[in-house]
């Protein structure tokens, strides 16, 4: 592929950073990690207003065709998520404009998408996914919980957890096994419920430190229209694994990095230790070096998918292998970070601690994107069995 933009992408990226830069100066200081958006209420009321600008621009809709109200491209999108990564600014739902408009856009029926893509692309209605159980995580074809169908409802009884912003969420999708005689991977079905509907439980998941962006989900007796569904009835496995592939380049994570090294390269030149700068330190250069080296090759990577997804040619170990490397560099970098800082690596959101605390709050959350979204074991799993045609393990 040839990496240098065009004029226009040029002009699209531009003003996505001119826009995330304004909208910069509104974030609450709060705000410090990814998951702050779910924990505290100012953040989530920013995340809300930066989905209503985001949404009056159009920009949530980027890639999708036009009689969906959707213009640009997979770039445009990628160009957005930079905007985004690099100046931390919240306003995409990663559920649902990210995961579920990609996915109705290809499998859902047109009643389906005409009553939900567009509430996503205002800005409107936020979501959040519903797929990991107790005892079903990376092995989800194992779930248990049930949607029985009754006429022309789903009668749904069960429990999911570790379901991030549920507690948030107007909306939800998840997959039910809805005929408990059928084979595996045939026997469950991609269903949207309202998050409000009389029996559903919502209980946060708390963390060590009290934060809580996750939550359990229990069901009982829970109604849904038939009609709520993605793909065939009993599918939805297959929906599932197109759902995986989606918006896995990370360039909004790769991005948020960009700016973090950015400023531990000015730590480094600020902070002296036994009377020199840390960036004479030849230890601490190699570190950071290294660090700049690996987040130049994960925008590569971002770009190449972008690329791929533009083309219709990214396979699903692609996406795998993009996961992998932003995750892995993500908990790495947080690693080096703190290691920089010393004992302030430690310090949370106060004056005396670097970045405002970021650094150790990202210390705190690197190891979610190595499990979310299909631990990173299941990612290579993939690529070997996908990619490289190796056989299963018995």
């Amino acid at each position: 592929m040839d990496f240098e933009l065009t004029e226009e992408q040029k002009a699209h990226r531009k003003e996505f950073f001119d826009v995330c830069k304004e909208l910069e100066k509104k974030r609450p200081a709060s705000f410090v990690g990814l998951e702050a958006v779910f924990e505290i209420d100012e953040c989530w009321q920013f995340h809300l207003d930066c989905a209503k600008e985001f949404g009056k621009r159009g920009w949530l809709a980027l890639a999708w065709p036009p009689e969906y109200g959707g213009s640009g491209t997979m770039m445009d999108k990628v160009l957005f998520a930079e905007a985004r990564g690099y100046h931390g600014i919240p306003g995409v739902d990663i559920f649902g404009v990210q995961m579920l408009a990609p996915t109705a856009l290809t499998a859902a029926s047109e009643a389906i998408r005409k009553e939900f893509l567009p509430p996503i692309a205002r800005g409107e209605v936020m979501w959040c996914e519903l797929w990991s159980e107790p005892n079903a995580g990376s092995d989800l074809a194992t779930l248990s919980a049930t949607a029985i169908k009754k006429g022309d409802e789903y009668i749904i009884n069960g429990q999911k957890t570790w379901n991030t912003g549920a507690h948030r969420a107007d909306w939800g999708f998840g997959v039910f096994k809805t005929d408990p005689n059928a084979r595996k991977h045939h026997n469950m079905t991609f269903i949207l419920l309202d998050m409000k509907t009389p029996g559903v439980t919502v209980r946060p998941i708390p963390y060590i430190d009290g934060d809580a962006p996750f939550a359990e989900v229990y069901f009982d007796d829970v109604h849904v229209p038939a009609k709520n569904i993605v793909g065939q009835e009993n599918e939805g496995w297959s929906v599932v694994n197109l759902l995986a592939g989606f918006e896995r380049s990370g360039m909004g994570e790769i991005m948020g990095m960009f700016r973090e090294l950015e400023e531990i390269v000015q730590y480094c030149n600020e902070t002296k230790r036994n009377g020199k700068p840390l960036s004479k330190d030849p230890l601490v250069r190699n570190r950071v070096a290294q660090l700049a080296c690996e987040l130049e090759a994960a925008r590569a990577i971002a770009y190449r998918i972008a690329d791929l997804q533009n083309r219709n040619e990214m396979a699903l170990m692609d996406a795998s292998a993009a996961k992998i490397f932003y995750s892995e560099l993500g908990e790495r970098f947080a690693f080096v970070a703190t290691d920089i800082a010393g004992p302030f690596g430690q310090v949370k959101t106060s004056r005396w601690a670097p970045a405002h605390g970021a650094w150790e709050k990202k210390f705190q959350e690197c190891f979610v994107t190595i499990i979310s979204m299909g631990t990173n074991e299941i990612q290579r799993n993939i690529i070997a069995w996908y990619g490289l045609g190796l056989p299963r393990m018995k």
